[in-house]
């Protein structure tokens, strides 16, 4: 029971990746009272609860770690040239998980409505970044490379000339 009070979201301490939070003993109590009633053993309440409960866990399990994955897609497609001009919007990002890292647990009634808010949040800023970067590549990018090829003075191979003639 004391893993279904755990945070839905934890953050690794070093990389800062954020990882979904479930139990593996909780799955495994799930099996084991899946066996248990099977041979027609009596089975705890409590277990019984979580036992009722597997398909909501399980697919609370599947939807973070996609929402997670997504996450870290998204925040790859960042360029590094745009990390700081974006450092509000990334905050908002991180903001959007902070219920699921501190307050919501596997047993709180509102994780679906998390997981939209965070999944409505990683869909605005991908869109933003799709924009920002087709600005970069087809705008700047071509621009820069156009500039680069065009010829500013025309000098002959065969000749030389001093400083202040070429100025």
């Amino acid at each position: 029971k004391a893993g279904l009070q755990a945070a839905l979201v934890v953050r690794h301490p070093r990389t800062g990746k954020l990882f979904v939070n479930l139990d593996h003993e909780i799955l495994q109590l799930i099996r084991e009272a899946k066996c248990l009633q099977r041979i027609q053993v009596d089975i705890p309440e409590s277990a019984r609860m979580v036992l009722l409960q597997e398909d909501k866990f399980k697919e609370y399990h599947a939807k973070l770690s996609f929402v997670l994955k997504e996450h870290h897609r998204v925040s790859s497609m960042i360029i590094p040239v745009i990390r700081e001009l974006l450092t509000a919007q990334i905050e908002n990002l991180e903001y959007k998980f902070q219920p699921g890292i501190s307050t919501l647990t596997w047993q709180s009634m509102n994780i679906d409505q998390y997981m939209d808010r965070v999944y409505t949040g990683i869909g605005k800023f991908e869109e933003l970044l799709h924009r920002i970067n087709e600005l970069i590549e087809h705008r700047i990018e071509k621009n820069l490379k156009l500039v680069s090829k065009t010829l500013l003075v025309d000098i002959a191979s065969d000749q030389t000339f001093t400083l202040d003639h070429f100025v």
